[in-house]
C-alpha cells in the first residue's frame, strides 16, 4: 500500500520522543498537489486504522486516506533549509514535498 523509505524511518526516530511513538499519515484535499499530507507522531492507532511498521515504526493511515496513499513513496530529503518528507505519489495530479510549512 505505501512505502515508508529508510531516511524517512530515520528522521521519524530523531524527532520522536519515545519508542512507542508512530508515525499518523494521513490525506485531505487542497495541497500544493491536490491532496495536502499530515505527518504526527502517536502513541496508538484509532478505530480503523490501517497499521504498517518499518524498521520499528508504526505507522498509521485512517480509513479514507488508504485510497489516496496507495503506492506512495514517502522518503525524506536533507537539503538544509529544504530539508522534509517528499511524497511520491502516483495518485496526485503533482509533486508536493512537505519542508518549511508547505503541506
Amino acid at each position: 500500500m505505501l512505502t515508508v523509505t529508510d531516511r524517512a524511518v530515520a528522521a521519524v526516530k530523531s524527532v520522536r520522543e519515545d519508542d512507542t511513538q508512530g508515525l499518523r499519515i494521513s490525506v485531505a484535499s487542497g495541497g500544493c498537489s491536490g491532496l495536502k499530507y499530515s505527518l504526527v507522531l502517536e502513541n496508538d492507532a484509532e478505530h480503523g486504522d490501517e497499521i504498517m511498521e518499518f524498521d520499528g515504526i508504526k505507522v498509521y493511515v485512517d480509513p479514507s486516506s488508504v485510497m489516496w496513499l496507495t503506492g506512495t513513496v514517502v522518503d525524506f530529503v536533507n537539503a538544509g533549509p529544504d530539508s522534509g518528507f517528499i511524497f511520491e505519489n502516483p495518485n496526485a495530479g503533482g509533486k508536493c514535498s512537505c519542508s518549511g510549512g508547505s503541506c
